[in-house]
């Protein structure tokens, strides 16, 4: 075999591997996962306000911004220290009023 008829071969086995390769690489990355949608056009939104029905601090956010979320789910704790403190000077003070 000439040295020229192997340097064709060779590119030859080399384009088609480079372009299976890529072939594989777009196959593999155009599949997304069952939750994931895709698609073109716009997405519109609201912002929505999360309030408690009791004021105190964060103790801790257990979400990021961007996570997926499902209904029910806890998505800050709140520091309870504040109320179990005016709950035990209710009942204290409950107790007074009875004697």
């Amino acid at each position: 075999m000439s040295k020229k008829n192997f340097i064709l071969i060779f590119l030859a086995a080399l384009v088609l591997t480079g372009g299976g390769g890529y072939y594989w690489w777009q196959k593999e990355r155009a599949q997304l996962p069952e939750y994931i949608a895709s698609g073109n056009g716009r997405i519109e939104s609201e912002m929505t306000q999360v309030a408690t029905t009791a004021g105190g601090r964060v103790e801790a956010i257990l979400v990021k911004e961007g996570d997926m979320v499902e209904k029910g789910q806890l998505l800050a704790r709140m520091d309870t220290a504040e109320l179990k403190a005016t709950l035990v000077r209710a009942k204290a003070n409950s107790g007074a009023a009875w004697r």
